[in-house]
């Protein structure tokens, strides 16, 4: 998960709200028995991000949908990673909340959206701000207007985009992958290689340094770890 969601979810222990946190396989993928088994009768909500922002891959969110609306209980993702680079269906994945961000599909930052199902379930949530009851009540305030229309426009265009940008990344993953696996020794693939967004790829390279790397390869495009944790030196807690 991304620390936004388990910041907020040590925040709500503080609050005296039990959370159960699920350890993934060595593949990064949450097992289904193990979803079913830690839901107890006073669950309330399941919350499983859909493509993970470091590792690139993708949760079994229709089978979770399936599952928490078998269990009576609230679904959410943090689609944030997804929205407009593979295809969601809230309807057909039982998704009843799904937050999403501008900047992750090519829009402005600083814009986001949250979906919320209003019928089987009938979701109301409390104003996260309260003022003016702009965005039906929920979080009040001068709507900017310039971001909206920036966001929106951009998911527009990712979905006209998507099908022709999957192929794309996938067939450079794909070249990228194969030409370090044929002319380097002591690489790993991180995350599963098939259940993934391949617009993202995670590599270790075994006995090298990061930086040391990423100073040598100044003309390519490249990262140590995520952008949310750049100011620490501390390994992935993803890894």
């Amino acid at each position: 998960e991304h620390k936004c969601i388990l910041q907020t979810c040590r925040f709500l222990q503080t609050k005296g709200f039990e959370v159960t946190y699920l350890k993934p396989d060595t593949n990064g993928l949450v097992k289904l028995d193990d979803i079913k088994n830690s839901i107890k009768d006073n669950t309330i909500m399941a919350s499983f991000i859909f493509v993970n922002n470091e590792i690139g891959v993708i949760q079994d969110i229709e089978n979770i949908g399936n599952l928490c609306k078998e269990k009576n209980i609230l679904f959410h993702t943090d689609a944030s990673q997804a929205a407009g680079k593979v295809p969601i269906d809230v309807q057909k994945m039982n998704i009843d909340l799904m937050s999403m961000s501008g900047h992750k599909l090519y829009g402005p930052k600083g814009i986001g959206a949250l979906y919320i199902k209003r019928k089987k379930p009938n979701i109301r949530l409390n104003a996260l701000i309260h003022g003016g009851g702009q965005e039906r009540g929920l979080r009040s305030g001068t709507l900017p207007t310039h971001l909206i229309v920036g966001f929106g426009e951009a998911a527009k265009v990712c979905s006209l985009e998507m099908n022709r940008d999957e192929k794309k990344v996938r067939y450079f993953f794909n070249y990228v992958k194969d030409y370090l696996t044929k002319h380097l020794d002591y690489i790993v693939f991180n995350g599963c290689q098939i259940n993934r967004y391949y617009g993202n790829m995670n590599i270790s390279f075994l006995f090298v340094e990061g930086e040391s790397l990423l100073m040598s390869l100044n003309e390519i495009a490249l990262s140590s770890g995520s952008a949310c944790t750049s100011s620490t030196l501390e390994p992935s807690y993803v890894l």
